[in-house]
């Protein structure tokens, strides 16, 4: 992905979903215009995006932006239902259609599909090709098989083939065989709704891998999260990837305000010089031996709703002995026509903070549709002070949620006369159409304003 390509994005959908997401592309390149993630990190997270992995998109937003991610939250974990009730027979689905162009103008990438439910099968056309038969959960798949099919908690390569579930009781059996012969067999044990265990194994010996392998994974489910240890025969040590969280009240009081909660997340991936053949990390992770995060947090809604958080990355490239550690603190109170916030940011531990940022925000949700914002981020280096804050006031409108349109105005470098942004996003999400815009305008001393990236969502349903 090119990096002007990212920066400048225009994209075309029909039928794209339009639930608000735990991570959005407006958020990836704020983010990387702020300078809190690399122009790498950032086409690492929209790829996922592209691809529909929110969750992997989400778990690598906290780790480079430190940024609480609903998806992992407890409270938004579902389980997966058994539906007895005869399907409809009315076929339902969409078109997609998405474009990515480049600074200049020219298409850079594109993505179509076409998706029809019908009965138990799901049929799905395009960049992805694959149809699906599902009936209470048993699930079988022929075609573009990958990461979510499979249930995988480690992102997967794409294979061409068919796989199956079959479950019987608490049990359940699963298979895969791929068009250049690779297999694999799994097993798996449902304790309890919450915890469950998979044992998986395999293999592979042809074109598109050089070499003969066996590789065996065991991935476990629990209340508070998910585990995943993969070994390939042949590596120093196995991959490994954790995700857990917690959230924990306090003993009940005789009292009728609500606790304080306490909470946790951990997110980590580990591995060695290499990761089985067909696991698909991004870059950054598969650059680094250790690579994750750990954030701890309090919230007391009695008073005034405060909320304080605190969070540790860590990346150790392979082949090194050190590692980048960036803590950030944060702390939000106060009622809903008047939050404030504070944060705070070390972005490197091992030179004892010596630039550290800085971010004073406020909030007003004024009436039950109107709400506006604005803050101040500026860098502190020892011994040199504080650089030119990069200054943001928003406003925002909302009808019922996930229907609203904000504009944000940016000076980057805190004079407006010298580099100035104009953000806008407007969504809009009905029953047979949906359509989101997020664009981004910019001006410098040298240049006039003009568009410098942007996307375009239209959604219609049939």
């Amino acid at each position: 992905m090119g990096l002007k390509s990212v920066k400048c994005t225009a994209i075309f959908a029909m039928l794209l979903p339009m639930a608000s997401a735990a991570v959005t592309e407006a958020d990836v390149f704020d983010w990387w215009d702020a300078g809190i993630i690399t122009p790498e990190q950032a086409g690492e997270i929209l790829s996922l995006l592209d691809e529909g992995n929110a969750d992997e998109a989400c778990l690598l937003a906290e780790v480079y932006a430190q940024e609480t991610c609903e998806a992992h939250s407890p409270k938004k974990a579902k389980e997966r239902t058994t539906k007895t009730a005869r399907p409809p027979l009315r076929p339902t689905g969409y078109i997609l259609s998405k474009i990515r162009l480049d600074s200049t103008g020219h298409i850079d990438s594109h993505r179509e599909e076409l998706r029809v439910d019908f009965y138990r099968y799901t049929l799905r056309l395009g960049t992805q090709e694959l149809l699906t038969y599902r009936n209470a959960r048993s699930e079988a798949h022929f075609g573009d098989i990958s990461t979510k099919e499979l249930h995988s908690h480690i992102p997967l390569d794409t294979l061409w083939g068919t796989a199956a579930l079959y479950p019987f009781g608490k049990f359940h059996v699963a298979a895969l065989l791929d068009s250049s012969t690779v297999t694999q067999a799994r097993a798996g044990y449902g304790f309890d709704r919450h915890t469950s265990a998979d044992i998986v194994y395999w293999h592979g010996n042809t074109t598109p891998y050089r070499d003969h392998f066996h590789s065996a994974a065991l991935q476990a489910a629990f209340d508070f999260g998910k585990a995943t240890a993969w070994y390939q025969a042949g590596q120093d040590v196995p991959l490994l990837k954790i995700e857990f969280h917690n959230t924990t009240p306090p003993k009940k009081r005789n009292t009728p305000l609500e606790p304080i909660t306490f909470d946790w997340r951990t997110t980590a991936y580990y591995h060695g010089d290499s990761v089985p053949t067909l696991a698909r990390l991004s870059s950054t992770i598969l650059k680094s031996r250790l690579w994750g995060s750990q954030t701890v947090g309090t919230t007391a809604k009695e008073w005034f709703n405060t909320r304080a958080e605190a969070n540790m990355r860590i990346i150790n490239p392979l082949h090194s002995d050190s590692a980048s550690v960036r803590t950030k603190a944060m702390i939000i109170s106060g009622p809903a026509f008047a939050r404030a916030a504070l944060t705070a940011t070390c972005r490197e531990l091992q030179d004892n903070c010596r630039q550290s940022d800085w971010k004073p925000s406020f909030t007003s949700a004024f009436t039950d549709h109107w709400s506006t914002g604005a803050s101040a981020r500026a860098r502190y280096t020892r011994g040199e002070g504080f650089g030119p804050p990069r200054l943001e006031a928003s406003l925002r409108y909302q009808d019922i949620p996930g229907n609203y349109a904000k504009v944000t105005l940016v000076a980057p470098k805190g004079n407006p006369s010298e580099d100035f942004q104009i953000r806008n996003e407007a969504h809009f999400s009905g029953p047979f159409l949906g359509v989101s815009i997020v664009s981004t305008f910019k001006k410098n001393v040298n240049i006039s304003l003009h568009p410098s990236q942007g996307s375009l969502m239209v959604k219609l349903l049939f």
